[in-house]
This record gives structure tokens, sequence and C-alpha cells, in this order.
């Protein structure tokens, strides 16, 4: 017998617990990356860079450059950031965004002045800011289909099925 879906708030609120938890997690390792004072992998970018020019030499488009890998990898470092801290907030899930934004150009700021091996860029700012909208739509969606499945469910349990 298939089961009745769960109510929307219930299970919004599982999943606010969970997304916090893992929002707290999420920004320690952008905190231990984006601070470490060294790069985080200077072999791993020497690498990419020597794997993307054999890749180009093998046919992969001229437009996939180092810059671009690196800029997709910042959007993807906040995508969680966005997701679960839209997830784990109840109301003004939007405020995520902005804050995001200020975080990034925090760590961006400190980047530029405190730490002499990192270079801050208003790139990786606006690359971080479009990771946590991306993953803040995400959580829209995720809400919206908790609210629609608990609306098509009704207030009512389902009748049971005819045997026979």
């Amino acid at each position: 017998m298939p089961r009745r879906p769960e109510p929307a708030e219930p299970t919004l609120r599982r999943l606010r617990v969970f997304a916090a938890v893992a929002l707290v997690v999420f920004c320690a390792v952008i905190a231990v990356i984006t601070f470490w004072p060294g790069p985080p992998d200077p072999n791993g970018q020497r690498w990419l860079r020597e794997f993307l020019q054999q890749a180009h030499a093998q046919g992969l488009p001229a437009w996939i450059t180092f810059g671009k890998v690196e800029f997709g990898s910042n959007v993807a470092m906040f995508v969680p950031i966005g997701l679960f801290g839209a997830l784990a907030l109840p109301r003004h899930r939007w405020l995520i965004v902005p804050a995001a934004l200020v975080a990034s150009a925090g760590i961006e700021t400190v980047q530029a002045m405190a730490l002499p091996l990192r270079y801050g860029t208003a790139r990786d700012v606006i690359s971080n800011t479009l990771g946590a909208l991306l993953g803040y739509l995400l959580a829209m969606a995720i809400v919206g289909y908790l609210h629609r499945r608990a609306r098509r469910a009704g207030p009512f349990p389902a009748p049971a099925p005819l045997l026979g």
C-alpha cells in the first residue's frame, strides 16, 4: 500500500534541522579553505592547467579556460550555503543571498589584506554570490514541492484500497 505524503510542516522542520547542521559544517569547511594562508592546492592548480592544455589539444573547446573552471568552482562552493541556509531559515529565506555576499566580501577582504599568498577579488565575490543564489533557488523549489505535495494529500486520510 503506498504511503500517504506527510504534511509539509513536520517534513520542513526535520529538513530545517538537517540543513542547519549541514550549513554549519559547510561554513567551517569554507572557512578552512578560504582562510588557509596559502593557495588551497597549488599542485592541483598546476595539474588542472596542464590537463586543460592537453584537453584543448584533443578537441576541448578553447572557451573552457582555467579562469572559467575556477569561477565555476567558486560558484559550486557556495551553492550549499544558499541551499542549506535557505532551508534552515523558517522565514526570510531570501536573506541568505545577501548574507553570502557579505561573507564572501569579508573573505576576499581578509585574503587581500592579511594573507600575502592569497588574492582577494571582486570576481570571487560575484561567483560566490551567484552560487548562493543558485542554492537559494534550489531550496525554494524543494520547499514549493513539499507544500504542493502536502496540499494534494488534503486534510483527510486516503481511502483504503478496495480488495476484490
